[in-house]
């Protein structure tokens, strides 16, 4: 059957059961992620890359869909290519096809081990988007010596969440050796693990990684991390890794350079996921081009969030629990807490969930003081 998804009309075959068994994959729930990739890789170049090239691999491109957007749907002014690869040779066949539909050249395609792809390609890409079924741990070390050493665009995608949001402590262990954190804000965890593992596995190539940006949206979590080189900030990137508790909604956090404790969640990020200045392009960008209105909603949301340091976020519905009241709407307590003198913001992957710079005490008052209408 013929799709079309952003400017790409694209063929895939005409029974998808979005797993492993299709001849192609495609995932259409996947177009918000992808919607948002646009959004953010234009931000990126509009601000960060003002070079001749721009060479982008997708490395686990299935149905072709992510990279053939990239190629239609980013403006830059120099060599902007895309190299696609995927070990399936009916895929394979299927991109080039595609391809031919749109009137694209400026890409190259591949029938190879992705490992083996990017392993062929040393230093070479500016952005390596890596978006398998499952984890993208078997993957990122070799995406990370395909990258340019500095100023290179690591985007990762890993949809084994029971793992990452701590359903599968075994499994996030074994794939990203940290330990996760089930709760209400896991999937914010799930982003820090992701991108801590990275980070760590960069260092070793005294490459140091940096995330601007990250999302966690329906089955999924994905982060773009940025690549900068030389052994000293390699070394800081140990500053901005360490170990969670939640207690009762309350984070404690211990340095990396402590050790891991029993009951703590880590090693993960624990520094600011986004860069302001990027969220905020992202979010123009997409306005402009019409974007759907949930890819807005999330952008929004993140927006708020980048404003604010916070490790995880404050649960409404959990602490009306606690004390046994009827929660205000989410929009009341945050207009309180601002009023108060707070940043505040609801968070993107939990509708329930309020980011801010303030404490749970000065919480609770802002939510007793709109049950009063104070």
């Amino acid at each position: 059957m013929i799709l079309k998804e952003g400017e790409v009309v694209f063929e895939v075959p005409d029974k998808l059961t979005v797993t492993k068994k299709d001849e192609v994959f495609y995932n259409p729930r996947m177009k918000t992620c992808r919607d948002i990739s646009i959004a953010v890789v234009q931000a990126f170049l509009n601000l960060y890359h003002k070079k001749d090239k721009f060479y982008i691999a997708d490395a686990l491109a299935g149905s072709g869909i992510r990279g053939l957007r990239y190629v239609k749907e980013l403006n830059f002014d120099g060599d902007l290519k895309v190299f696609l690869n995927d070990i399936n040779p009916i895929a394979y066949e299927k991109i080039i096809n595609n391809a031919k539909l749109n009137k694209i050249e400026n890409i190259e395609v591949y029938n190879e081990d992705a490992n083996t792809f990017l392993s062929r390609h040393f230093r070479f890409f500016n952005l390596v988007d890596l978006d398998p079924f499952g984890s993208p741990s078997p993957y990122i070390d070799q995406a990370i010596r395909a990258l340019v050493t500095r100023n290179g665009l690591l985007c990762l995608t890993a949809t084994d969440t029971a793992a990452l949001c701590g359903r599968a402590k075994k499994s996030c262990l074994r794939k990203y050796l940290a330990y996760p954190l089930f709760g209400r804000d896991c999937h914010e965890f799930a982003l820090r693990i992701l991108a801590g593992y990275a980070m760590r596995m960069a260092t070793r190539y005294e490459i140091a990684l940096k995330p601007i940006f990250c999302h966690a949206t329906d089955h999924y979590v994905r982060v773009y991390l940025v690549t900068d080189r030389g052994a000293k900030r390699a070394d800081k990137v140990f500053d901005m890794l360490g170990y969670v508790k939640d207690v009762n909604g309350i984070k404690m956090v211990r340095k990396f350079e402590e050790g891991y404790e029993k009951g703590f969640s880590g090693p993960l990020y624990i520094g600011n996921l986004y860069d302001k200045a990027l969220v905020e392009e992202a979010l123009k960008i997409a306005e402009e081009r019409g974007f759907g209105e949930r890819v807005l909603k999330i952008l929004k949301a993140i927006r708020g969030e980048a404003e604010i340091d916070q490790i995880g976020c404050y649960d409404t519905h959990q602490i009306g629990k606690m004390l046994k009241i009827s929660v205000p709407p989410m929009q009341n307590i945050i207009n309180k807490l601002r009023e108060m003198g707070f940043k505040a913001s609801v968070t993107h992957y939990n509708p329930k969930g309020i980011k801010t710079n303030t404490t749970l005490k000065n919480i609770i008052e802002a939510i007793y003081g709109c049950i009063k209408g104070e």
